[in-house]
């Protein structure tokens, strides 16, 4: 099966932009937990586009629970989505874990996922999972506005994406346009809004002189330190940060509940249709939605548990199934190639 020329075409216009630096800031290229993959005989192959210091720590519990001999190939998600895509069929990979529904759909369109157990579908909130049972959300990031209240008072922040392309906020608003997260971000707001309503918004805060950076972590940084007043991000990241600083100054600021800006862009896992593990693969993924993973990605990373009833990142909204429901998670997951097309129009890239 081969994957669609403009899916293709799109990731490697993104890659190429991006010197493949699409992730979540973990480093690029692969590593294994261990030396099974030199050797050709590992019992699971794990792409992973995640951090790795968030995944690491669980695909060791997994081995030392399971006995098996996990490869872990760790790198951005644009970046394993393409390799996927050109590997198509005979591609060594078990599953694809995703930070973003849109790439994960990109490898779905090709046709090569395949469809998972109901008993895994039936584990996470409905909505969070691909149109064809082909993939589960895992956990999930909230879009935010992230702000330092000591430079920017929370009465004057916007209540909506809309009002960011206004002139108040000219030359005030960081974006990473060729991050995976803004990309699917964009996926989110053509599924919401239209593709015509979503170019008039890029065009917009491309037309408001905004400050262009490679990742979120680095707007965070540059508003800590006074260079930008607010920056278009995810979630999780404040947590992280202030749990490695306290002191840390940055918070999030939520827009309105409904609002384009208020999506949430689930992380995600596929079985790819030509691997040679598919027991270990679905026995992994039943693990990432134990009790016990999902707790990890709730306290270690502050990110949303799809589960039910493990809880709320600190300081966040709960989950809300019918702003869930409205946000057509399994279109996002199609609107790759239009996400990124529309980027590169507004001249973001």
């Amino acid at each position: 099966m081969r994957a669609p020329r403009s899916v293709v075409l799109a990731l490697a216009a993104v890659l190429a932009l991006t010197g493949c630096a699409t992730g979540t800031g973990a480093p690029g290229g692969s590593s294994s937990t261990d030396g099974a993959s030199a050797m050709g005989g590992a019992d699971l192959v794990v792409y992973v586009g995640r951090n790795e210091d968030h995944v690491r720590p669980l695909v060791e519990e997994f081995e030392r629970r399971t006995g098996l001999d996990v490869d872990a190939r760790y790198g951005s998600t644009g970046e394993l989505a393409t390799t996927i895509l050109q590997e198509g069929a005979s591609s060594p990979a078990d599953l694809f874990f995703t930070q973003d529904p849109a790439y994960i759909g990109a490898i779905s369109e090709a046709g090569l996922l395949s469809r998972l157990p109901d008993d895994v579908l039936d584990a996470v909130v409905p909505g969070i999972a691909g149109s064809d049972g082909d993939w589960v959300g895992v956990t999930a990031r909230r879009r935010v506005l992230a702000y330092d209240p000591a430079t920017t008072s929370a009465d004057q922040l916007p209540d909506t994406i809309s009002e960011l392309v206004e002139e108040p906020w000219r030359g005030r608003v960081g974006l990473a346009p060729t991050h995976s997260s803004f990309v699917s971000f964009v996926a989110a707001l053509v599924a919401i809004r239209g593709e015509g309503e979503a170019l008039a918004w890029l065009e917009g805060i491309a037309a408001n002189d905004p400050q262009i950076f490679d990742g979120n972590e680095e707007q965070l940084r540059a508003i800590a330190a006074g260079d930008l007043d607010v920056g278009l991000v995810n979630h999780y990241y404040v947590h992280r940060l202030r749990a490695e600083d306290p002191a840390f100054s940055v918070r999030n600021h939520s827009f309105a509940a409904g609002d384009a800006g208020d999506v949430l862009m689930p992380t995600a896992i596929g079985r790819l249709t030509g691997g040679a593990h598919p027991e270990a693969a679905v026995e992994f993924i039943r693990f990432l939605l134990s009790d016990q993973a999902q707790r990890h990605f709730l306290d270690e990373v502050g990110e949303y548990p799809l589960v039910p009833g493990i809880g709320t990142p600190a300081g966040e909204r709960p989950l809300d199934p019918e702003l869930i429901d409205a946000m057509n998670l399994a279109e996002v997951a199609g609107n790759l190639d239009v996400a990124t097309d529309l980027i590169a129009r507004a001249g973001l890239i």
